[in-house]
């Protein structure tokens, strides 16, 4: 069965029909194009293009009169980081983004998969961190969008540049334009 949409979340509604889970790993959910298996053994290939790009836990994929197929995602091995200060995060943050590492918030908690040498270096530097299992739902998303850019109305192409040259008699003042005439 090929999956090419996400109908709705069961987190949002009740449903009475049998529930056949499939299962996927924290890093299976930003995947656009898989193969997976539910627990019953059902097959489906996963094929999102366009909006919904990601697998969010709840997701129903395929229904019909006797059950739906509901995603879930496995709880693995994370370092939590409670928040006490904001420059503090700030800190936390942008050594996990320096080394190219997912980062999830749940509440007023940094979550990361375990990863040895991160748990080194928050527990040298006093962050307190904690092992547990946990589900990793809620992804930080520091990217910024693709077409950002075209969405700017803002240019500088006709602001005059101002410089000041220093001469031997004194500063004189002169402004240049960035056009190109």
């Amino acid at each position: 069965m090929i999956i090419t949409e996400i109908t709705r979340n069961i987190n949002r509604e009740q449903t009475n029909k049998r529930h056949d889970l499939l299962s996927i790993e924290w890093y299976e959910s930003t995947k656009r194009i898989q193969r997976l298996r539910t627990a019953e053994g059902m097959d489906i290939a996963v094929k999102l293009l366009g909006n919904t790009s990601c697998l969010q836990d709840g997701d129903i994929l395929y229904e019909d009169e006797e059950k739906v197929v509901v995603v879930t995602i496995k709880p693995c091995e994370v370092i939590k980081v409670m928040a006490i200060d904001f420059l503090q995060i700030a800190f936390v943050s942008s050594e996990i983004g320096n080394k190219h590492l997912p980062l999830f918030v749940e509440a007023n908690e940094l979550l990361m998969p375990y990863e040895r040498s991160m748990y080194e270096w928050l527990t040298k530097n006093g962050f307190d961190p904690v092992c547990c299992m946990h589900q990793l739902l809620n992804p930080l998303h520091a990217n910024v969008d693709p077409k950002h850019h075209q969405k700017l109305k803002f240019s500088t192409k006709n602001i005059p540049l101002f410089i000041q040259e220093q001469e031997d008699t004194g500063i004189a003042s002169t402004v240049a334009s960035t056009n190109n005439e």
